[in-house]
C-alpha cells in the first residue's frame, strides 16, 4: 500500500482497531479466531446501525440532521442503501481509506467472499445476491442526509436504509471520475429547499 492510501487516521477514530494503517470499520465481520475481514458485513452490527442510527464506522450515535451515506449509483437510483449512516469525519476517513469507496479497485473479488468465509464457518451479508464477484465495482457517491428510515430493501430482502429525496441535502461523487454520460456534469450536486414565494 502507497502513502496516498494509508489517510491520517482522525482522533475521532482513534480507538478502533486498526490493521495495515487503516481504522477496522465497526461493522465489519470477524472469523470465530478473531480476524477482521475487510469487504465483510457482520449482519447484527448492521442491523443495530440501521435501527439504532449508528455511524457503521466508530460504532457511536449518528446526529439526525447530519448523516452521510457512501451509496452507488444503483443506490441512488432507488434512494435505498445497504450501507448504514456514517459521521461527516468518518465518512470523509472512509472515502479515502476504503479501497472499494475511493475507487482503487475497478472490480470486486474473483472468489466469492461467501465461498471463503464459509470454510471459516462465517455466514457472509456483504453479497446477498451473489452477483459481485469479479463484477465491474459501481462509482460511489457521498450522499449527505437530514435522516433516514430504516426498511428492507425490495431486491435483496437485506436491511437498508430509505433515504427520501427531500432529505438529501448534497451528494458528492468519490474516487475516479466515471465516464461522463449524457447530460452529466461531473461536478457535486446540492439540493436546494424549496422556495415557497
Amino acid at each position: 500500500m502507497t502513502a496516498p492510501e494509508v489517510p491520517a487516521i482522525p482522533v475521532h477514530l482513534a480507538r478502533r482497531p486498526v490493521i495495515g494503517g487503516l481504522v477496522v470499520p465497526w461493522i465489519t465481520a470477524r472469523t470465530p479466531d478473531g480476524r477482521y475481514r475487510f469487504g465483510n458485513v457482520d449482519y447484527q452490527r448492521q442491523v443495530q446501525a440501521l435501527h439504532d442510527r449508528l455511524c457503521q464506522t466508530c460504532g457511536d450515535p449518528l446526529e439526525p440532521a447530519r448523516i452521510v451515506f457512501a451509496m452507488r449509483d444503483s443506490d441512488l437510483r432507488v434512494f435505498i442503501s445497504h450501507e448504514p449512516g456514517m459521521h461527516p469525519v468518518c465518512a470523509a476517513y472512509s472515502a479515502t481509506g476504503c479501497p472499494m469507496l475511493a475507487g482503487r479497485m475497478s472490480q470486486h473479488r474473483a472468489t466469492p467472499l461467501a465461498a471463503q468465509l464459509a470454510d471459516l464457518g462465517v455466514t457472509s451479508h456483504g453479497d446477498p445476491t451473489g452477483t459481485r464477484p469479479a463484477a465491474p465495482a459501481e462509482r460511489w457517491h457521498l450522499v449527505w442526509a437530514t435522516g433516514y428510515r430504516p426498511t428492507t430493501h425490495p431486491l435483496t430482502g437485506q436491511p437498508a436504509a430509505m433515504v427520501l429525496p427531500e432529505q438529501i441535502l448534497r451528494t458528492r461523487p468519490i474516487g475516479p471520475p466515471a465516464p461522463p454520460s449524457p447530460g452529466d456534469r461531473g461536478r457535486d450536486t446540492a439540493i436546494e429547499p424549496e422556495s415557497h414565494t
